[in-house]
C-alpha cells in the first residue's frame, strides 16, 4: 500500500479514500478544503490499495488510524 498524501491538520481524524490506482483521485483536495475552511482538525488521504489487498485494508483500517474511508473505481 503506497502514496500516502498527509492531510492538513495533524490531530483529529483521520480518513482517507482507496482504489487502484489512485493518483487520478482528487478527494483529498476537496476534503482537506473543507477540513480548512470549517477549521476541523482531521485529515483525508489517498492510498493506493492493490485488489487483493482491500479486505486486510479494510478489516484493519481502525487499527491504522482511520476513522473511516471512501472506495473510489475500480474497487
Amino acid at each position: 500500500m503506497t502514496d500516502r498524501n498527509g492531510g492538513v491538520h495533524s490531530s483529529g481524524k483521520r480518513a482517507c479514500v482507496i482504489g487502484w490506482p489512485i493518483k487520478h483521485s482528487r478527494s483529498p483536495l476537496i476534503h482537506r478544503y473543507w477540513l480548512e475552511t470549517l477549521g476541523l482538525a482531521g485529515s483525508y488521504e489517498k492510498v493506493a490499495v492493490p485488489p487483493d489487498e482491500a479486505r486486510t485494508f479494510l478489516r484493519t483500517l481502525a487499527e491504522q488510524g482511520y476513522a473511516g474511508c471512501n472506495v473510489t473505481v475500480p474497487h
